[in-house]
């Protein structure tokens, strides 16, 4: 039977082990002060992201080339496989799910902060532009006509 340990000497192993990790992951990285350990992290983030995406470049060129081999090799495969991924498709919304979706977006009617910080800096920045509130009538006419 296992001894039972304590809850502290159980975070003293935990931080003995994260010192050891930074003290290896120091030595490494050729660089003696801890100040610096955040920037070499960031360094290995950047490392471990440029390979992934390496990776998958790598697997969106093969996809091509592995298709042709399959076409070659068996027809019926090849087919089969393009009609399993159609089937994964979704079914399109009917006319009535989307009138419904977009009246409810259109119908609140919501007063925007005229006041705001970004708004004044935009006015400024545009000052050539006239702003001017967009009616409910005017964006009804624009819908009618698409």
């Amino acid at each position: 039977m296992l001894p039972i340990r304590n809850p502290q000497s159980i975070k003293r192993d935990e931080m003995k082990t994260q010192n050891m990790k930074r003290k290896r992951l120091l030595r490494k990285n050729h660089t003696e002060k801890e100040e610096n350990l955040d920037q070499v992290v960031e360094e290995l983030k950047q490392e471990v992201s440029a390979k992934i995406q390496r990776f998958f470049g790598c697997r969106k060129r093969q996809y091509p080339y592995h298709q042709h081999k399959i076409f070659r090799t068996d027809c019926k495969k090849f087919y089969s496989l393009l009609r399993q991924k159609n089937t994964k498709e979704k079914t399109a919304a009917t006319k009535e799910e989307i009138e419904n979706f977009w009246k409810e977006i259109f119908r609140k009617k919501i007063k925007h902060n005229e006041e705001g910080y970004w708004m004044k800096n935009q006015c400024q920045q545009n000052a050539s532009m006239e702003w001017s509130p967009v009616s409910e009538m005017e964006v009804t006419q624009v819908l009618r006509m698409m």
